[in-house]
């Protein structure tokens, strides 16, 4: 594809009856601006960063808890779209996600294969009664099942028949939240974050199975949201929705195995942050975290051992920052202001920092991708 194009995924929470979907666009590397809108599926919730494949394939759910033409229950859906060399997307597979509320989801590293995690709900459940081993009537809760759901990829880039799942059961209590997936960098592992349990897990697949490989804890109420990756180390970083605190972790990429190295403060004076989306700059010199209700970016520079350390907090141009993504050529920083219907752009100095540069209006823009 010669264009810069960029594809905006749109987002909501409360049933409004704005233009939601896919939206494709132009940008321009010379200024950042983005143009040429069209937007596809307008009544889609599209819930996480849309995911490339190949032969201009993109990935990507529909956040949802029933399935089309039911009141109750069935879950969201995953999408497979073609875009063309002018832009234009052609929707190739519509596929039930199999659980509820599908946040996520990527190719494994050989692309044969398209993991999609599920967020479930803190607020549903079901109360069955059944009786004991004695014939005592008891109550039994029942939650949706916090699932990630493997799905095998056509030769032609649609999706097929899921191939297998693992679904995370309720502990102590708390139900999980699996909230995004990602295949880290030169290797065969995936790695998921789970806001309800407070844990992030790394799976590997294997003979189109899903096998998980550790499970690391983080400290309690956390909400592990997002991660991004270190270009050079075996290292990680996770950001919390309810901590304003960005952990550090390593990896060990023959076996899986995860460790909390460092916990970052991202703002001057704690407080919620509520943090939405990170990225890390392609020589990953400098991290960027969108912290929501402080509607502010924070900007972390990295040492020679892959700590960030904070450097500047600004305004992040609207309210509710949820999705960023930067550049190709990584001279801008695009904020997905959702409440604010507009997508800021900010030019990176030198020095890492954030100045700026325009403001572009797109209705509810909550994720962010260039192709």
């Amino acid at each position: 594809m010669e264009k810069n194009y960029a594809v905006i995924g749109s987002w909501d929470w409360d049933g409004s009856d704005t233009q939601k979907g896919i939206t494709v666009c132009r940008c321009s590397e010379k200024n950042g601006n983005l143009s040429s809108f069209r937007n596809y599926l307008p009544e889609v919730k599209c819930g996480s960063t849309p995911e490339p494949g190949k032969d201009n394939i993109i990935y990507f759910v529909e956040e949802r808890k029933e399935l089309r033409g039911r009141r109750t229950g069935g879950g969201g859906y995953v999408f497979a779209a073609r875009i063309d060399e002018k832009g234009r997307a052609e929707i190739i597979s519509e596929v039930p996600s199999m659980a509820v509320n599908p946040s996520y989801c990527c190719l494994d590293e050989s692309g044969r294969y398209l993991i999609a995690v599920h967020h479930t709900s803190t607020r549903d459940s079901a109360t069955v009664l059944k009786k004991n081993s004695r014939g005592k009537v008891i109550q039994e809760i029942i939650s949706d099942d916090a699932a990630v759901v493997l799905f095998r990829i056509n030769e032609d880039g649609t999706i097929g028949d899921p191939a297998d799942f693992h679904a995370h059961s309720p502990e102590k209590g708390k139900v999980s939240l699996l909230h995004s997936v990602y295949r880290v960098p030169g290797s065969d592992l995936l790695i998921v974050c789970d806001k309800g349990l407070d844990k992030v897990y790394s799976y590997v697949i294997r003979r189109g199975r899903l096998v998980q490989k550790d499970a690391l804890s983080v400290p309690e109420g956390s909400d592990p949201r997002y991660a991004a990756f270190h270009p050079d180390q075996n290292l990680f970083y996770v950001n919390n929705e309810q901590r304003s605190v960005l952990y550090t972790v390593s990896i060990q990429k023959k076996t899986g195995k995860m460790k909390l190295v460092h916990e970052t403060e991202l703002m001057d004076q704690p407080l919620i942050g509520m943090a939405s989306d990170v990225v890390i700059s392609q020589d990953g010199r400098y991290i960027y975290t969108a912290l929501r209700f402080a509607d502010v970016i924070s900007v972390c520079a990295v040492n020679d051992k892959g700590i960030p350390e904070l450097i500047q907090t600004v305004p992040a141009g609207g309210s509710n920052a949820r999705g960023m993504a930067l550049g190709r050529d990584g001279r801008f920083l695009y904020v997905c202001n959702t409440e604010s219907d507009v997508i800021t752009v900010f030019r990176i100095q030198k020095d890492g920092t954030l100045k700026k540069s325009r403001d572009i209006a797109v209705s509810r823009p909550a994720n962010l991708r260039f192709l």
